[in-house]
Order: structure tokens, then sequence, then C-alpha cells
């Protein structure tokens, strides 16, 4: 037996709940009973995990729980299934985050509008790897601006464990501004080419993340929740941004691509053994409490 937060095995019995064994971690001083479920939650982590990936792979979350009552024999209201989505694509996100990708030498970076049937639409920008096809890095604003492609390039910086050698873009002005404040040093042949402009066809072009924007739009035109503004303007974009990280998760790590030969990004860059959501969350859930000690 090893504590579900941080993975240690110095736990004690710590009285019952409702019949079922309770624990104590020495190590985090979490609680837990002996059952198989995430922390704080009731259903089993396979049902949670199974309705994460069924989600992320096209259906709405109504689909996703008539699925769970006929595969499972689970009944789970598609609103529980709605907060399990936005919960751990925050918490998995987080922890992804922190991993170092060891991608190639040319960038392909765009960005796209997301329909948030709101009175503003938020825009979505990614950063991808030719080689591995990894998103090394995205991000959401509200505009276009120079601030927010330094946020991008900032980010992608930090979760590659090296500096590309060519990043390609398109004509926004930002890009230039952007990459000239993250990326410029003294030396040229010190830092990645700037190449602008890029079409979807000829030698040099960024298809292949404005296909990524292909397979972000079929995913975002089921999904639920989008337009609810009972919390406010605020709440809707959060719920976006926690679908959209969510979403990178299962593109880089549960995925497999044809293109790949059947392996996930995330493999390709070297981060194994994170290929499902029910070990990833255990992996958040640990990385979380270990930060938090």
């Amino acid at each position: 037996m090893k504590c579900k937060v941080c993975g240690s095995e110095n736990i004690v019995k710590n009285g019952r709940n409702r019949g079922k064994q309770r624990y104590k971690c020495k190590d985090c001083g979490r609680q837990f009973l002996e059952t198989d479920s995430f922390p704080q939650m009731r259903k089993p982590e396979h049902i949670i995990a199974t309705a994460l990936d069924m989600y992320f792979e096209g259906l709405s979350v109504r689909k996703v729980a008539r699925q769970i009552a006929r595969i499972f024999g689970v009944e789970v209201d598609h609103s529980t299934i709605w907060d399990w989505i936005q919960k751990y694509s925050s918490l998995v996100k987080a922890y992804v985050d922190s991993l170092k990708a060891d991608v190639g030498e040319e960038w392909q970076v765009d960005e796209t509008v997301i329909d948030s049937k709101g009175s503003i639409d938020p825009w979505f920008w990614q950063v991808l790897d030719e080689k591995t096809r990894f998103m090394v890095a995205s991000h959401l604003s509200k505009a276009r601006t120079e601030k927010d492609a330094i946020k991008l390039f900032e980010k992608a910086k930090e979760k590659a464990k090296d500096t590309p050698k060519k990043i390609k873009t398109d004509g926004l002005p930002a890009y230039k501004k952007g990459y000239t404040k993250t990326f410029w040093v003294r030396y040229k042949d010190q830092r990645p080419e700037l190449i602008r402009k890029v079409r979807l066809r000829g030698e040099i072009n960024n298809n292949m993340v404005e296909r990524l924007h292909g397979t972000l739009k079929d995913r975002t035109k089921p999904a639920r929740g989008l337009g609810s503004n009972r919390k406010g303007r605020r709440d809707r974009i959060e719920t976006i941004e926690n679908l959209l990280k969510g979403w990178e998760v299962h593109y880089n790590f549960v995925r497999p691509h044809t293109s790949l030969k059947g392996k996930t990004p995330a493999e390709v860059a070297g981060i194994e053994g994170l290929n499902d959501w029910r070990t990833l969350i255990k992996q958040a859930i640990k990385h979380m409490a270990l930060a938090e000690n």
C-alpha cells in the first residue's frame, strides 16, 4: 500500500470511513481510503481516465456518460464528467509543463481564433516542432500583441531542451517583435533564423500547424460549456483555457500519431511512460504533493 497522493510507503491505519479502511501518510500528512479511486473521488480511477480519453477523442460529455454506463454499468451525470475534465486537464497540464522535451531544430508557429460563443473570441497560439510533432508551447490571449508573442516564445524556450535553428511564422508583426526580444543575441549564428510569411504550400510552409488547427476545431465544435455565461466572461475564458490544456495533453501524450509510427509526440520527444490519462493523473497528483511539501 502506497500513499495515493505522494506515493510514499510510510503510511499508517487511521480508522474507518463507512466500513472502508482509512490511511494517513506520515510524509505528506494526507488521508485516503482503501479504494481504487483518485484522492477525494468516489468513482474508480479507470472510469475517470476513460471519460477524459473519450472526450478528447471527440465525444460530447453526454455521449461519454452513455458510453460509461454501457461499458462499465456505472451511471455518471454528464455535468460530473465535465467537472472531471476541468479539474484534471488543469492539474495534468501543470505537471507536464515541468517536463523537458527533446525536440527538433525547426518550429512552426501560428495562432487561431476560438469560437467561445461570447462577445470576444480568444486567440490560441501554438509552437509545434516539425520533427516530433510535439506542441512545445501554447498561449491563450484576448488579442494578438507583442506581449503575447513574447509569452509564447518564453514558454517554448523553457520547455525545450535546446534552442531551434529555424522558427517559421506568418506575417503577423507581433511575431517579429516577440522573436527579437526573446531570441536575439549579438551574433547571428547563435540565434534561430526567423522565417516569416510562410504559406500552406511550397518548400517552406506551416501546413503542419494548420492541420493541428483543424484537429482543434473538430474538438471544440461539440464542446459543452463554451457558451455558458452563468458566472460571467471570466468563467467562460477559464473554461476554454482548461479545455485547451486537456486537449494539448491528449495530443502530446495520449493520442498516437500515424506519422510517428504509432508513437505519441511525447514519446518521440523522449518523454516515455506517460501515454494514458490514468498514469498522467497519478503522476500529476504526486507532483503537486511534492511541490506543496
